[in-house]
């Protein structure tokens, strides 16, 4: 175990999160599944309504795709990416072309403890990867905290209510792969959202995709929900 793994912040499921997410960074991008994965993101993106001068935030960014895409939606903005890989953030960092540099900026980081200040983002979003939290209504508060007053919210992810198909690799998941915690239903996540404060929440996605962007088949929520700033 390296120094950084012994960090006492990290919780074992993020440690363990964090090595395979590691291995997969050094061909993420190419893997049959980034497709599906661009779309997704897009669909937290599209919850979001970003206006032009937003400053937005995407926890879990992987190789920075949704952080790239933000970049270019937002002329007048600010777009950050957080991974708690380190070898994602290298990747995202060698993606991101010239141009956006100046608008874009990656940081290790846990969804635990997220390296940025109170109130720095109008916008945050998390797609495929609040599954890997080991506390989530934890880090719904912590995603909160770093929300201006009124700032929105928007977490894709899959829908166990759904089918039972991803019930069932849920359950498979949790044997085989130790970062995974679980899925959850809508109303488990609609009640996160609840729990941690959120207002105006609302269920923007609930269905299921079939063979669609290299994926086989798929259930998915999208929720939104705003800092109140209270």
């Amino acid at each position: 175990m390296s120094d950084s793994d012994s960090r006492p912040e990290l919780h074992q499921r993020e440690i363990d999160s964090r090595k395979f997410f590691d291995e997969w960074s050094k061909n993420y991008e190419a893997k049959r599944i980034s497709p599906w994965f661009n779309y997704t993101q897009q669909l937290a993106i599209d919850a979001l309504e970003l206006p032009p001068n937003a400053v937005a935030l995407d926890i879990g960014c992987g190789t920075g795709w949704a952080v790239r895409r933000l970049a270019e939606l937002l002329p007048e903005g600010h777009a950050c990416g957080v991974d708690i890989s380190p070898g994602m953030i290298e990747q995202a960092n060698g993606f991101l072309p010239a141009e956006l540099r100046d608008r874009v900026e990656f940081k290790e980081g846990s969804s635990s403890s997220l390296p940025f200040p109170e109130s720095m983002f109008t916008h945050v979003m998390c797609t495929n990867s609040f599954h890997h939290y080991p506390e989530p209504i934890a880090a719904l508060e912590e995603m909160r905290r770093v929300l201006k007053p009124g700032g929105r919210l928007a977490i894709m992810e899959n829908a166990i209510d759904l089918s039972w198909y991803t019930w069932a690799w849920d359950k498979f998941l949790r044997v085989f792969e130790k970062g995974h915690v679980r899925y959850y239903t809508s109303a488990e996540l609609g009640d996160f959202f609840k729990q941690a404060g959120y207002v105006d929440r609302e269920l923007c996605v609930l269905r299921n995709e079939f063979r669609k962007h290299g994926k086989l088949y798929a259930s998915i929520q999208v929720w939104r929900g705003t800092n109140p700033g209270t």
